[in-house]
């Protein structure tokens, strides 16, 4: 799921989100046990803003969503349920070779032309980011 830098090209999540994310879940714990706390999420030593962190965690959501999604289409397509999730996540990711069917001795030409269209649109949003290809999708984009 995850891997690249932040700037980097490479797909997949990247490892700032996943930080950004785990220190604001963190401090989510924290205010449980002092509803008062204020408590600012840092990345070396500079506060990350609110919004900053709304954006990630709809980020995150929205990624994980999508492979779910993707992940029951693909099972219409493939007969493993391994195999329907691990090539969501090798496409939607770009990680390359995955596992069972779609593992590194293996390749995704067996695949049926349904489940291929489905994984050529996890890979577009993997490697564009997901955010982009839907802000693309949107009227508003082309009107400018």
């Amino acid at each position: 799921f995850f891997g690249a830098c932040a700037g980097s090209t490479s797909g997949g999540m990247k490892l700032i989100r996943i930080m950004v994310a785990a220190k604001a879940a963190w401090r989510e714990v924290k205010k449980v046990v002092r509803p008062h706390l204020i408590a600012p999420v840092k990345i070396e030593r500079e506060a990350v803003p609110e919004t900053m962190i709304s954006n990630i965690t709809g980020f995150i959501l929205l990624f994980f969503g999508l492979l779910a999604l993707a992940s029951w289409g693909m099972t219409f397509f493939v007969t493993d349920l391994t195999t329907a999730i691990v090539s969501v996540i090798a496409t939607l990711a770009n990680i390359g070779p995955g596992l069972s069917g779609v593992g590194p001795n293996e390749c995704y030409g067996w695949i049926p032309i349904g489940g291929k269209w489905i994984l050529i649109l996890c890979m577009l949003l993997g490697r564009l980011e997901v955010f982009t290809v839907l802000v693309m999708l949107r009227a508003s984009f082309w009107r400018r």
